[in-house]
């Protein structure tokens, strides 16, 4: 979907050579492209540019060049914090050593792993699948007959990336977005979910509060520093009713808030900008207050008819009609 936007310059395909993914590809892009700074945007990328940048993912006929790998972990920041494929249970290790406070959880493979978790943490769980996102391959779960279901329907036990559990938290979901480099935060937005695409309890947001939130920017901060990242990142959380946030899923690439700190005078993507030694004349309203915001297409596939789309924010890309013009051909359905 990104390389539909018309602000893209240049595409470059990474095709697989039947046995998977070679590093040439990449290697040539970065020759003809000479990029300052390179973003994953889902987790497929996030992994492959987390073995490059560890130097685990090699190339068919000639080693990862320096500058390569160089380029990588500027971009990524401190390969030791890479988590590489476990994404969920590496989040978990680092918040817990770091002392935010998190969900309890493990991994599962088995029905009597996950009858053991619950068990002894009480219902409901919340089962998970690594390199899911949105809400996708997350379930909640709130018995052990619905467990007992879940994990005897095949979609638990069949190849695919590990599932973990996880000890379910009472709140409202809150987001958490930044820009790092090497370990500092740069900037920052936090967000509130209002509304959801649709009635399934893991779907989507539709319709965020933007606003500043101390308890998650604190939690993400000593994330950030524990492991040495760079470039975008994001997490969920569970916003209690005591105000304690309990970080639940960590995201090493862009969120959907991601690109809205604007809105509160903390632009992420200018912090990117900056860091590449560029400088934007993107407009900055007042730092702090808050905001609602209708994220696209999402509330407008909620309801078509919302007057939250007149009455906030609407995050539809106006200023990029292919990109406009892509998300409603994926999105309109025909009856």
């Amino acid at each position: 979907m990104a390389s539909r936007s018309g602000h893209v310059r240049t595409s470059y395909p990474w095709p697989s050579d039947g046995g998977g993914l070679t590093v040439e590809p990449f290697i040539d892009c970065v020759r003809q492209a000479q990029p300052q700074w390179v973003i994953p945007l889902d987790e497929v990328s996030a992994q492959v540019l987390q073995q490059i940048g560890s130097g685990q993912l090699q190339g068919g006929e000639f080693p990862l060049p320096a500058d390569v790998v160089e380029l990588v972990r500027r971009s990524l920041g401190n390969p030791t914090g890479y988590p590489l494929f476990a994404v969920r249970r590496r989040a978990f290790e680092t918040a817990h050593a770091a002392g935010i406070p998190v969900a309890v959880q493990a991994d599962v493979d088995t029905f009597e792993a996950c009858l053991q978790f619950a068990r002894e943490q009480g219902y409901p769980v919340v089962l998970k699948q690594e390199a899911s996102s949105g809400g996708i391959a997350a379930f909640i779960l709130d018995s052990e007959a619905a467990l007992g279901d879940f994990t005897s329907s095949g979609q638990f036990g069949r190849a695919g990336p590990p599932w973990v559990i996880q000890g379910f938290i009472p709140g409202v979901l809150g987001m958490h977005a930044v820009f790092a480099e090497q370990g500092r935060i740069l900037a920052k937005v936090s967000a509130v979910q209002i509304r959801t695409r649709s009635n399934r309890q893991t779907a989507p947001s539709s319709v965020v509060k933007l606003l500043q939130h101390d308890a998650m920017a604190a939690s993400c901060a000593a994330f950030v520093a524990a492991t040495g990242a760079s470039g975008f990142h994001g997490w969920d959380f569970q916003l209690e009713e005591t105000g304690n946030a309990v970080m639940i899923e960590h995201n090493p690439r862009p969120i959907s808030v991601s690109h809205l700190g604007y809105l509160l005078g903390d632009d992420l993507c200018a912090a990117l900008a900056t860091a590449c030694g560029v400088t934007i004349g993107h407009p900055r309203p007042s730092a702090g207050g808050e905001c609602h915001v209708a994220l696209f297409p999402d509330e407008w596939q909620r309801d078509p008819l919302s007057s939250m789309l007149h009455e906030t924010f609407h995050d539809a890309p106006w200023d990029d009609r292919p990109l406009f013009t892509a998300l409603l051909q994926e999105n309109i359905h025909f009856i």
